[in-house]
This record gives structure tokens, C-alpha cells and sequence, in this order.
């Protein structure tokens, strides 16, 4: 495997490439759902190696569970429940709660 760049204008380049390939999965996702998870994983992928956080906008969109990318009413199902949004993903069936 590729060693990491002690660059640090290679994070700048990884958050832009981790913007562009989710902005390719939101896209893909009404023709090719398999091809909008695969833009998830190579966007994982890039931050892991760069030691790079995804930004609290993009971890939304995706399952921490099966790391498919997530579309209200298409693949995911959001409810309200005591002051906690709850994600279910409609794939593997996992649910995500996040703080109001």
C-alpha cells in the first residue's frame, strides 16, 4: 500500500477529493446504487490514509454499519423519537441516533 505524504497540501486535496466523490455518489444513486457505495468506500478509503475526518455533513450520508450511501425515502427511513433523530438503513437494517 501507498505510503502516506508528510505534504500538508495533500489533506486539502483529500478533503476535496472526499467533497467531489460524494457529490459522484448523489449522483450515481438513482441509476447505480452499487456505484454510490463504491464512491463511499474509496472516499473512506482516501481519509483514512491521509488521516483526514469527514466532514459532519458527508457522515450523515452514509451507514457506519454497511457503509452504503444513504438517500431519505430511497434506502433510509428518519424518525424523531424523545429528542434523538434515528437513522434506519434500509440495507443491513442498523439504526443511527443522533443528538437534536
Amino acid at each position: 500500500m501507498k505510503e502516506r505524504s508528510k505534504n500538508p497540501a495533500t489533506k486539502i486535496v483529500a478533503k476535496e477529493r472526499i467533497r467531489i466523490l460524494f457529490g459522484q455518489a448523489r449522483l450515481a444513486f438513482c441509476e447505480h446504487p452499487e456505484r454510490s457505495n463504491r464512491y463511499v468506500a474509496l472516499a473512506r478509503r482516501i481519509a483514512m490514509r491521509q488521516r483526514v475526518r469527514i466532514d459532519h455533513e458527508f457522515r450523515r450520508q452514509y451507514c457506519h454499519h454497511c457503509y452504503a450511501f444513504l438517500v431519505p425515502g430511497q434506502n433510509m427511513r428518519v424518525r424523531v423519537h424523545r429528542g434523538n433523530v434515528v437513522v434506519t438503513c434500509g440495507i443491513c437494517n442498523k439504526k443511527t441516533r443522533y443528538r437534536i
